[in-house]
């Protein structure tokens, strides 16, 4: 990892910077950064370049939820220097802090939900989604028509947990999702090149200004508002949908 996101380009498709941060109790935080540099100094003196590196340390006091990120080398960009030290995720409420949940949003218990507590946490699933989507789009062989699979999405922004899911609320849950990411993506130089399936979202790629597009509508998506429209039901498909339409 410390070798292939040395280079932003190569190792995701896309350009910028790539960083190697690993998320762990603030407690274990030093010595992973020790254990870090070690392996920086392996692959250096190998012959091969390391991308910056870091941690995420995350601790729960009565304030709430707090991370600090800490970088080996610091950032002059002022989105990533903002966030480095401590900073405050969730505040408590009641004494209580919102967790980092791996399965965000549970469609079989989201009627039990308070309605803002039900937005937030799809909001969260949404992101993870688009951020999978985002990095299959970035790793695709320009021309090419890049299939997004429902349960490949699912699968990245859960770290694998919704394979052990058995509830017959996730079909809808999926299709929700890729019908409400070819909203997103079928605009500007897209329009006509995004195919929605029942199960999947087909997205042609025609140039490398056309992958361009695809991520950056996907990175400026309003959360926020999807999450709203689909935990109102408002992104609502039966599952009988037709097999297949076009954005």
């Amino acid at each position: 990892m410390l070798v292939a996101s040395s280079d932003a380009e190569s190792a995701l498709g896309v350009a910028g910077d790539a960083f190697v941060v690993y998320t762990l109790p603030a407690e274990d935080a030093e010595l992973q950064m020790q254990c870090l540099e070690e392996l920086r100094i392996e692959v250096e003196e190998a012959g091969f370049e390391s991308a910056v590196y870091g941690t995420l340390g995350l601790e729960i006091d009565a304030d709430g939820l707090w991370a600090n990120l800490r970088l080996s080398h610091p950032s002059e960009k002022p989105h990533i220097a903002k966030v480095l030290d401590r900073v405050l995720i969730s505040p408590a409420v009641d004494g209580d802090s919102r967790p980092l949940y791996l399965i965000p949003y549970d469609p079989t218990t989201a009627d039990n939900q308070d309605p803002s507590e039900r937005s937030y946490c799809f909001g969260q699933l949404l992101e993870r989604v688009y951020l999978a989507a985002v990095r299959a789009l970035g790793i695709a062989h320009v021309p090419d028509s890049v299939v997004l699979l429902g349960d490949d999405l699912l699968r990245e922004a859960t770290f694998g947990l919704s394979t052990k899911w058995q509830a017959k609320e996730l079909n809808s849950l999926k299709i929700n999702l890729l019908r409400g990411m070819a909203t997103v993506l079928g605009k500007r130089e897209l329009k006509g090149k995004v195919q929605f399936h029942t199960s999947r979202l087909e997205v042609l790629l025609g140039s490398e200004n056309d992958r361009q597009v695809a991520i950056n509508l996907l990175l400026k998506a309003n959360s926020e508002q999807l999450a709203l429209d689909g935990s109102t039901g408002q992104l609502d498909v039966e599952d009988g949908a037709d097999e297949s339409s076009s954005s």
